[in-house]
């Protein structure tokens, strides 16, 4: 998926009918007829709301409620709203993508498994999704790579695949071995 294909900010064209109103930063639970309720966390998807997404708190952290405690909050729904110190930043509009840059890491390994299932693990070793670009990009830059375990781990690759009889009998692997 591409930035291009994800709706960032779904409800920015209807702002003119519908005025962004403080009661929908409401988070706690909420109820549909008598009986149903469902948990609403605007702090989740911040993004939608034209604020930087950060890393949001677990959505097991509200405490299930009685229909009659989930009316009465809601009523009171000034009480339970994310303060403005919650939401952050908003995006600037030359940067509709911005993100907090742990957000990444927790959406690949939190997120992520739970909307796409993992591909198995293949038997040789596939080059990386660009997300994991990304994520060793920001890890670089935190804590640079020592260059000699770099070497060794490279090393320790090429000698367990040298010992797969179809890599080795493939010239292309070779080839690539004398880039390295």
């Amino acid at each position: 998926m591409e930035h291009c294909h994800v709706t960032w900010r779904p409800y920015e064209h209807r702002r003119d009918v519908t005025p962004f109103q403080d009661v929908c930063w409401y988070s706690g639970w909420i109820m549909a007829g008598k009986q149903k309720m469902v948990g609403h966390l605007p702090e989740r998807v911040v993004r939608q709301y034209k604020y930087v997404q950060k890393v949001p708190r677990p959505p097991t952290t509200i405490v299930p409620l009685s229909p009659a405690d989930v009316a009465a909050a809601f009523l009171k729904f000034a009480l339970h709203v994310v303060p403005q110190q919650q939401r952050g930043h908003q995006v600037p509009d030359d940067e509709p993508w911005k993100h907090l840059d742990r957000y990444i890491r927790w959406f690949y390994r939190v997120s992520h498994p739970l909307i796409v299932k993992p591909a198995p693990e293949p038997d040789i070793v596939m080059p990386r999704p660009v997300y994991q670009d990304i994520l060793v990009n920001q890890d670089w830059a935190r804590h640079p790579p020592d260059s000699l375990q770099v070497i060794s781990s490279m090393k320790d690759r090429v000698e367990h695949v040298m010992e797969i009889p179809e890599v080795v009998s493939n010239p292309l692997f070779f080839s690539i071995l004398e880039g390295l």
